[in-house]
């Protein structure tokens, strides 16, 4: 009989075994191997969403309100240039300006520092464009009509040798103006060999007619209303009665980019056959006028435009912005 114990038998039992020792060490490799690869796209994952998650946090917590601090105050301190053009308190309207400046910015710093911010706005006065305010406000009676300060020239100059004019605003009463555009109010832009008009009339109730003429465009559009009749319309932006008219260009062809280089005047056609108000700010004029704020209608002094420095600083983010501000430009 074979010895089972024979050295022979012990081999062969050996090399029976070695098979499923090397499977299970693979096995044990490679579970080893997917862990640390799982573990290290997780950290990946992580990584990424940690970043984009902070980044995120950044923009918005600090730059958005950044940039609305900078719009809102654009918007603030347009008005504020408007009043003050309208409500002289001296004779020079940027140091007028300048002053409303430092209280809004005191105010808005005052309140801004209860949430940890440190803001301020200020005048830079060096780069101030000098330029005139056009008006015609209401008299004791109402609305006056659109002629010349003598009442009765209907067709005449209001200003000549303008550059560029902004936050141009008429309000008529459409109950004024004529039924059709035989002998309709307008307003005229004349340059060198072009012509821009706009010409108001209402031939149904509760409505007026625009029509805007230059080289390429004469086009027609009727705009509802209701209330007392009073319809704002608003040359340089477009609008009547808060309404885009997107053909209301101004002067289109006349007014070319927001530096030409030629100038135009601005008239009044039929002024007798409307009523209403209006006011504008032009950064030339040709000439000196008698005309003051007594007058109906006026030129004063005026700011065209002027850069304001602005300054929000947080613990996380330090904004700064140079704005020029030029309300109501055409181009704007």
């Amino acid at each position: 009989m074979a010895d089972v114990s024979s050295p022979r038998r012990r081999g062969r039992e050996n090399v029976d075994a070695d098979p499923d020792e090397d499977r299970a060490q693979i096995i044990l490799i490679t579970g080893l191997t997917l862990a640390v690869l799982f573990v290290a796209v997780v950290l990946l994952l992580n990584t990424v969403i940690y970043t984009e998650n902070l980044a995120t946090r950044g923009a918005d917590a600090g730059g958005a309100e950044a940039i609305e601090f900078r719009d809102d105050t654009v918007d603030d301190l347009a008005g504020i240039l408007h009043r003050e053009h309208r409500n002289r308190s001296s004779d020079d309207v940027l140091n007028d300006f300048d002053e409303s400046v430092k209280t809004y910015s005191h105010t808005v710093a005052g309140l801004r520092a209860r949430d940890g911010v440190i803001a301020n706005v200020s005048v830079n006065r060096s780069t101030v464009e000098r330029g005139y305010f056009v008006a015609q406000n209401e008299t004791e009676s109402g609305f006056r009509n659109m002629t010349a300060p003598d009442g009765t020239t209907a067709n005449w100059t209001v200003v000549s040798g303008v550059g560029r004019t902004r936050n141009y605003r008429l309000t008529v009463n459409s109950a004024s103006v004529s039924d059709g555009e035989d002998g309709a109010f307008a307003v005229v832009a004349d340059g060198a060999g072009e012509n821009w008009s706009v010409t108001l009339s209402n031939d149904s109730a509760d409505a007026i007619d625009v029509r805007v003429r230059n080289a390429t465009v004469n086009t027609t559009r009727t705009f509802s209303h209701e209330g007392d009749g009073n319809v704002t319309i608003d040359l340089t932006a477009g609008t009547v009665g808060g309404q885009h008219f997107p053909e209301l260009v101004w002067a289109g062809g006349v007014q070319n980019g927001s530096d030409p280089s030629d100038t135009y005047d601005i008239r009044h056609e039929n002024g007798g056959n409307a009523t209403g108000t209006y006011s504008f700010v032009v950064d030339e004029r040709a000439g000196t006028s008698p005309l003051d704020a007594s007058s109906r209608p006026y030129v004063t002094d005026a700011v065209y435009g002027v850069d304001v420095e602005l300054t929000h600083r947080t613990p996380e983010l330090t904004y700064s912005d140079v704005v020029r501000l030029a309300p109501g430009e055409r181009d704007a």
